[in-house]
């Protein structure tokens, strides 16, 4: 992970836990790295339009009101959230996401700040709604990296995500609670749950964070109001993602893609190893279909 600076989050006042940083989202992008290195996380303010935010949501909604909240039956609801509603596949689902969100030029440039160090490229891990519905507990705190606890412990970033508010996502409806500066303890440090606070967001607002960061999921005490977080995040090339993004995506709809969208998605192979590899381990791909790299053939996965 790379040495952050010697300041730390700004306080909020005497007595109160440090906050993440806000800064619109047009700050140039050395100055955000700079505050996620420190910090772990940002808050970028206006990522997307509140209308562009509004169309993700009306993209969605016909998916989220067939889905039951919780998750899967055989495992504990308590960290998933028995009444939260997840649904995936949404690139196929809203282009809008893709264009405004996936693909935003801010996104991707402070994922190659904190990812390209440590890989060829990066892929979406996984896009879901994380809606939190009335009277839904406080998730366990945790930090993302579980997935991938052995190369966690190797003490680089291994993945940035992001929680895009499409509606109200204020602490008493469940804001996520994060505990800044938590990336630099260690996978198994311990850490004091106390310091958490809400990572309040406007419409088309969004929480940024690196997977070392210690959050979870606010308790939703309200008893009318769903807590409406876009979840999506960038992972290291050389593991593997927690969605199958390559086939939740319709061939019909990665037609319509732009390239560097399919490549995020898992139609295109990448590589490995750092860009500054040379000799072999630069020729090396990962994720390809024969001896042919997959964007040859538009992500159909047919070779010759």
């Amino acid at each position: 992970m790379p040495t952050p600076p010697s300041s730390g989050p700004a306080p909020t006042g005497a007595g109160v836990a440090p906050q993440l940083e806000r800064c619109p989202a047009d700050t140039d992008v050395a100055k955000l790295a700079e505050v996620m290195q420190r910090d772990g996380g940002i808050i970028l303010e206006g990522l997307v339009s509140p209308a562009d935010a509004a169309r993700i949501d009306a993209d969605l909604a016909p998916a989220v009101a067939q889905r039951t909240p919780g998750f899967i039956g055989e495992y504990d609801d308590a960290f998933y959230g028995a009444n939260t509603v997840r649904v995936q596949g949404v690139p196929s689902r809203s282009r809008t996401f893709v264009d405004a969100i996936l693909l935003h030029p801010t996104l991707l440039a402070l994922a190659d700040a904190m990812l390209l160090p440590y890989c060829g490229d990066y892929w979406m891990s996984q896009a879901e709604t994380i809606f939190i519905g009335p009277g839904e507990p406080e998730q366990e705190l945790h930090r993302d990296d579980v997935n991938w606890s052995f190369a966690a412990r190797l003490g680089i970033d291994l993945q940035m995500s992001v929680l895009t508010a499409l509606g109200d996502y204020d602490a008493e409806v469940g804001a996520t609670m994060v505990i800044p500066a938590t990336h630099r303890d260690g996978f198994d440090a311990p850490f004091d749950a106390a310091a958490a606070q809400p990572a309040e967001l406007g419409v088309g607002d969004a929480l940024v964070y690196l997977g070392s960061l210690v959050h979870g999921g606010g308790h939703n005490r309200t008893a009318d109001r769903v807590r409406k977080g876009l979840y999506c995040s960038y992972l290291l090339g050389w593991l593997t993602p927690e969605e199958a993004p390559a086939l939740s995506l319709r061939p019909e709809v990665a037609a319509t893609l732009p390239l560097r969208a399919r490549e995020l998605l898992g139609w295109s192979s990448m590589r490995g190893n750092p860009r500054t590899a040379v000799g072999a381990e630069a020729a090396l791909h990962v994720w390809q279909l024969d001896r042919d790299d997959l964007a040859r053939f538009g992500g159909s996965f047919t070779n010759r």
